[in-house]
């Protein structure tokens, strides 16, 4: 089983989920090992002593889900950059970079196209693998690359509705 992230308006409607989902769970013969919540009263209150993450006001931890961090004290999710700046690098070197960059929830999409339009200017250009690109590529993806550790300040807010919301519409898509 992979992760699941759901929310909940009200501490009982959380249990009564948890339940449900430990439920379908156990009628396929499996069992729910580890979660996380956000709330010290669901943490507190469960059955399971397996938790993923323990609530406590002094921490700032972050528990991954779905690849993504996700700080439960404040509800949001966060990203964790490591990109190494190089002197030089090659077309190899730019779609490992890109690669890396995992974001199933597309929260970094318009970011990721200017690394990914830099890496179709070297294919345009036709290099090999192991070629360094021209000076001007080589100056947008340096300073791609220095730039790109400013998404480690980006929070995203999990809970994304509001009381006044008028519709909702969820996209997904797949390759």
């Amino acid at each position: 089983m992979d992760d699941i992230v759901s929310g909940a308006p009200d501490i009982e409607t959380a249990r009564q989920l948890q339940s449900e989902l430990q439920d379908a769970l156990q009628s396929c013969g499996m069992v729910l090992h580890k979660w996380s919540s956000n709330s010290p009263e669901l943490l507190n209150s469960s059955s399971s002593t397996d938790v993923e993450h323990s609530f406590s006001a002094e921490s700032d931890l972050s528990v991954k889900t779905l690849d993504i961090s996700w700080k439960p004290l404040h509800d949001c999710f966060v990203f964790k950059v490591l990109i190494l700046s190089n002197s030089s690098f090659t077309k190899r070197e730019v779609l490992s970079v890109i690669a890396r960059l995992y974001d199933p929830l597309g929260f970094l999409g318009p970011v990721l196209t200017r690394a990914k339009v830099l890496l179709q200017s070297l294919w345009q250009q036709k290099m090999d693998w192991d070629d360094l690109p021209p000076d001007q590529i080589a100056k947008e993806w340096k300073e791609f690359v220095t730039t790109f550790k400013c998404i480690e300040t980006v929070k995203i807010n999990r809970f994304i509705l509001t009381d006044t919301w008028l519709r909702v519409v969820l996209q997904g898509f797949v390759d």
